[in-house]
């Protein structure tokens, strides 16, 4: 299929908004005509500015499907859920549905093939009967339905689960050969129109006998296709509500955030997260001396108390809190790559603190099972090795007081700022912190942290500057931290030759590499960049794509995704200004060029694309689709 030469494709489709009821209307009269859509769901980390960018690309006033606006809206300034005025408007209606059920789940759903698998959370079957179960829809923070303008039939864009699947989005990445994309399939009755607002749910069956496992087919959608979307930042929200915290920047920072204008809550050394996040220290009132351990400029291990880099402006140190104040950790307990970014982190950097072992960190890390998409791996390592030797009176204080909860804006809403939920701290995306937006659903947004990376370290700065509480010296995550870190020398070079494993940038690493004294060689880039300002919990979300798409009940399903692609991605190259400034808005940062032009030229270029559609006479399968390693049509 020949591509349009225009470099935005302008004009030739659309993604239309989402509308919260029927008091808000579209930005144009096209809003309720829409008879096409593209569906993607998966990562709530990127759920937020995935939602903006559909509805830049339309133009159109958001809402959702559920009762509450969910706060998007065009204006002149930038902001939590602000659009650039500028977006174009374009002038044939698609509509852009964006389903937030976590990444887990949105790899389920794109390997097979099957929108049921975009669910909430996740189920277990039961093996002798089947189960009446709550409605397992994706979050409603943000919208995945249209209310105002469901389409005909209304299960095209007014009902759950959606028609089809286009696209799949993930913070992790997919399996490293076809033979392990394989994953369990679930099945639920009805298989259309659940719930999604008001009302009283839908009584919806799982149905015990029937999941099964399910391999990724490549006769009918040809090879994956694995790209980033863009460079993402992992916060770590705290609330720091009742603490003291001699480290917190009180301004809530602008958006885009730079690094010079950013709050941060409280800035965390490496070695505060590693304490935090494997259980050796569980309550912000701990000052016990030489509890952690961390490494100076030359890569020796000095131990300190957990409250080592909360120094009062005389210097003296302090407790953050003045009495018992348990460290409540708020995971994911779906599946999800946000997890799987935190634990990749993790995995790199705490074992490198822990030369002898005597922390648990090499224990706890000397695993196949991390990094992972579930946390609940590290909670299984933490307990057997804390359950044993001089961490075990902890060990129940570890794992029973730390909070699951469900997607990005569960996680976020746990934390908050409400001095109920002081001392709780979690990992989400960043645009579901302060200052990228203020609210999630009704909740007030938790603030973030700031931390200690590698180029810190070897510049000896090993505490925050705490006689000067308002300056900012840890990093924070910004879009700019997010494309410090992608821009270190030691990724790989993206090259047309490339598969969707090659995509895979938590696969680079080191080669034979020394820094600061600390050897790195074999260990992932990203944690351990020593890039100035770069942030350490930096990745990204993948778009999993098919090679192949069956067009039969859509003649023009692969033109609107490719114009879409094409137009987002051109937006990257120094095209349209407007995708910059709806990824920055978000906290995150666009790919760089080299990556750009590599994705356009090997898939949806000026030449065929590798995107193919299925020939009408074909029930199943492409023409020309090539199953062999280049993923892709030729």
């Amino acid at each position: 299929m020949k591509m349009q030469s225009s470099k935005y494709m302008l004009g030739t489709a659309s993604v239309l908004a989402l509308l919260a009821s029927s008091t808000i209307t579209p930005a144009n009269a096209q809003a309720s005509t829409a008879t096409a859509g593209i569906y993607a769901g998966g990562s709530t980390l990127a759920s937020e500015a995935f939602r903006q960018i559909f509805d830049c690309y339309m133009g159109g006033i958001v809402g959702s499907g559920t009762s509450y606006p969910d706060g998007f809206a065009f204006s002149s300034s930038t902001g939590p859920g602000k659009l650039p005025t500028t977006c174009t408007l374009v002038s044939v209606p698609v509509q852009g549905m964006y389903a937030g059920v976590g990444s887990g789940n949105g790899v389920r759903g794109f390997l097979t093939n099957n929108p049921q698998q975009w669910y909430n959370g996740t189920v277990t079957p039961n093996a002798s009967a089947n189960i009446l179960i709550a409605n397992p829809l994706p979050a409603n923070q943000p919208a995945m339905i249209d209310l105002a303008n469901p389409g005909s039939p209304a299960t095209k864009f007014g009902s759950y689960p959606y028609p089809r699947v286009d696209i799949g989005l993930s913070d992790s990445p997919l399996g490293t050969t076809l033979a392990a994309l394989t994953t369990s399939s679930v099945s639920f009755n009805p298989t259309q129109s659940w719930t999604t607002t008001g009302g009283a749910p839908t009584q919806i069956t799982l149905n015990s006998t029937s999941t099964a496992s399910v391999a990724y087919n490549t006769t009918v959608y040809g090879n994956p296709i694995q790209v980033p979307a863009f460079e993402v930042n992992v916060a770590i929200g705290v609330n720091t509500s009742t603490m003291t915290v001699n480290s917190a920047v009180a301004g809530t920072g602008a958006t885009p955030g730079t690094q010079a204008n950013q709050g941060a809550a409280i800035q965390l050394t490496t070695a505060q997260m590693c304490a935090i996040f494997t259980g050796l220290v569980t309550d912000w009132n701990d000052v016990t001396a030489n509890k952690i351990p961390y490494l100076n400029n030359a890569g020796t291990q000095v131990l300190a108390a957990f409250n080592y880099a909360n120094a009062n402006s005389s210097g003296t140190l302090q407790a953050y809190s003045s009495s018992s104040l348990p460290i409540r950790i708020v995971y994911r307990g779906d599946g999800s790559g946000t997890s799987f970014i935190l634990t990749n982190y993790l995995k790199a950097v705490c074992p490198l603190l822990d030369s002898t072992g005597a922390f648990g960190y090499k224990s706890i890390f000397n695993t196949t099972t991390l990094p992972s998409t579930t946390f609940a791996n590290l909670i299984a390592r933490i307990d057997a090795v804390r359950g044993s030797g001089p961490w075990s009176a902890s060990t129940t204080v570890t794992t029973n007081t730390w909070i699951s909860a469900t997607g990005s804006g569960g996680v976020a809403s746990a934390i908050s700022t409400s001095s109920g939920n002081a001392g709780r701290i979690g990992y989400v995306s960043a645009d579901f912190t302060q200052p990228y937006t203020t609210q999630v659903g009704t909740i007030a947004a938790p603030r973030s942290a700031a931390l200690q990376n590698e180029q810190l370290r070897g510049a000896g700065t090993y505490v925050p500057n705490n006689a000067t509480p308002t300056t900012l010296e840890f990093i924070a995550p910004t879009p700019d931290a997010a494309a410090a870190a992608w821009g270190d020398t030691r990724l790989k070079t993206p090259a047309t030759t490339w598969t969707w494993n090659d995509y895979n940038i938590y696969a680079n690493v080191f080669g034979t590499v020394t820094q600061s004294g600390v050897t790195v060689t074999g260990l992932p880039v990203l944690p351990l960049t020593n890039r100035l300002n770069a942030y350490p919990l930096s990745g990204t979300t993948f778009l999993d794509l098919y090679s192949c798409y069956n067009v039969q009940a859509d003649t023009n399903r692969v033109t609107n995704l490719v114009n879409f692609l094409t137009w987002y991605f051109a937006g990257a190259d120094a095209g349209d200004p407007d995708v910059a400034q709806v990824a920055e808005n978000a906290g995150f940062h666009l790919l760089p060029v080299t990556y750009v032009r590599n994705i356009q030229k090997q898939y949806w270029g000026s030449n065929t694309t590798n995107i193919a559609a299925a020939a009408a006479t074909q029930a199943n399968g492409c023409l020309n689709v090539a199953n062999g390693a280049s993923g892709g049509a030729k």
